[in-house]
């Protein structure tokens, strides 16, 4: 039980660091339907979106500011080398972030199989979504990876650092 409430606190102190990004969030996908559709969603959910629609651009955006959240397509275009399994590679060697803050990086791709969704976890994705978004899935991803700025440390988090 200990070790389950020192992992969930471990998990809201990323969160909350993660919401130091503010609401900034990078959607990168070779599909101008999909970054659209993707943009939009976040726009109306409050979220400040930036788009890039290859690996190479997103990464240069990625070494000039902070990002809560990289939305990636695990299968950028090829025009500059870059796909979203070596761009997500990329972003979890950074060793100095932009105001020191990693993203959480959420593959969405159509690719579903379950040794697609091991690729990515080996790449060092977060989490998984396929397309179609399912946007129950797109709200829970959300919720893990930013925590509101408004909110206050939950009571486990409290109790796990105050633990000997």
């Amino acid at each position: 039980a200990l070790s389950a409430q020192v992992f969930r606190a471990e998990r809201e102190a990323v969160a909350a660091r993660r919401g130091g990004a503010g609401r900034a969030v990078l959607v990168a996908d070779s599909t101008p339907i999909a970054r659209k559709f993707l943009t939009l969603r976040l726009q109306s959910l409050g979220y400040d979106v930036h788009v890039a629609d290859s690996g190479e651009q997103a990464l240069g955006m990625i070494e000039q500011q902070a990002f809560a959240i990289v939305f990636l397509e695990a299968v950028l275009a090829p025009k500059d080398g870059i796909d979203g399994l070596r761009l997500c590679q990329a972003i979890k060697q950074m060793h100095q972030p932009p105001g020191g803050i990693e993203p959480a990086v959420v593959m969405v791709t159509r690719l579903s199989a379950s040794a697609d969704r091991v690729r990515g976890s080996l790449a060092g994705c977060d989490a998984y979504l396929t397309k179609p978004i399912d946007p129950k899935q797109l709200h829970e991803a959300l919720a893990q990876f930013v925590r509101s700025p408004s909110k206050a440390a939950p009571p486990i988090l409290t109790a796990a650092m105050a633990a000997p």
